[in-house]
């Protein structure tokens, strides 16, 4: 079985992010064996054609748990709905 060679190829997915400047798609870039990551916005230009804008850059770092830009990231204690006040002993 042979294994995919994805040099000099990328995939951009859809994103929903609710932020408006956030980029509309993004995903992972290969150029000549070196990892890149890309960023597409949808725009429309003063004469009011629609245009995709594109950005390459660095891969982002990925962080267990972490899906908020790189921000730290905490997890909310989870709240107990159960109040024993209601059960008769």
């Amino acid at each position: 079985m042979s294994t995919y060679d994805n040099t000099n190829s990328g995939a951009a997915f859809e994103r929903n992010n609710p932020n408006p400047k956030a980029p509309k798609y993004s995903g992972p870039l290969n150029v000549e064996g070196k990892e890149f990551e890309i960023s597409i916005w949808e725009k429309t230009s003063k004469t009011g054609s629609p245009f995709l804008s594109i950005k390459v850059g660095p891969p982002r770092e990925k962080k267990a748990g972490n899906y908020n830009n790189n921000k730290s990231f905490t997890p909310k204690p989870k709240q107990n709905s159960f109040d024993d006040s209601d059960v008769d002993f």
